[in-house]
């Protein structure tokens, strides 16, 4: 137990230790402030930060595109950022990416090696959660860095049966024209159709009607 105590303060001393010309005591604080500067001056001094701040589930990348970051969220990734950590709902920077809606970021993500077709806590890859929310920018780019299109979630589903639910037509024709089969059954039986039915998703009954 000891020694555990040792390491935990030996963790606790690199996040909190004071950087000559730095503003803030933590890089979460200057990621919240938006402080691109204090941001390279913290991980100038101490490169670990780039994976380890202060928050104990929420890296700094997280924490970036979280905010909005983007600037920040790149020098994270150039200084050695794992772009594929998980936070405690084990949701990947790029599932931040779509909960935030920032294609740009994803982008970056996908051009170092960030994995495309991870399932998050729910059982959804990036692209379900983009077909869900409507993130067309964002399903664009995931498609070009290696998303598949094809994926089925957790409980059986294609990114077409959460995109049925309330997606605008651009959304469902692009997830078509890419290959999503609209007859696949989830485990529970629904398909992209009936899910379109229940939801009263007119644009989406009529191009999976026309797509069958």
């Amino acid at each position: 137990m000891l020694r555990y105590l040792k390491v935990a303060f030996c963790l606790l001393a690199i996040v909190f230790t004071e950087v000559d010309g730095a503003k803030y005591s933590t890089i979460d604080e200057a990621i919240a402030r938006g402080d691109l500067v204090d941001v390279q001056l913290q991980l100038t001094a101490n490169p670990k930060l780039a994976n380890q701040g202060a928050h104990p589930k929420l890296t700094p990348l997280s924490q970036a595109i979280l905010r909005k970051q983007g600037a920040i969220a790149i020098l994270l990734m150039n200084s050695g950022a794992d772009v594929n950590a998980v936070d405690a709902s084990q949701r990947t920077p790029l599932h931040l990416c779509v909960e935030r809606d920032q294609p740009v970021i994803a982008q970056a993500l996908l051009s170092a090696e960030a994995k495309p077709n991870q399932l998050d806590q729910v059982g959804w890859t990036p692209l379900h959660h983009a077909a869900a929310k409507n993130r067309l920018a964002v399903a664009e780019v995931l498609l070009a860095g290696g998303a598949n299109s094809k994926a089925l979630s957790a409980c059986g589903g294609t990114p077409l049966h959460e995109a049925a639910v309330s997606a605008s037509a651009a959304m469902i024709q692009f997830l078509l024209n890419n290959g999503v089969d609209p007859s696949i059954a989830a485990k529970n039986g629904s398909t992209a159709l009936s899910i379109a039915r229940a939801n009263h998703n007119e644009a989406a009954i009529i191009l999976i009607n026309a797509n069958n």
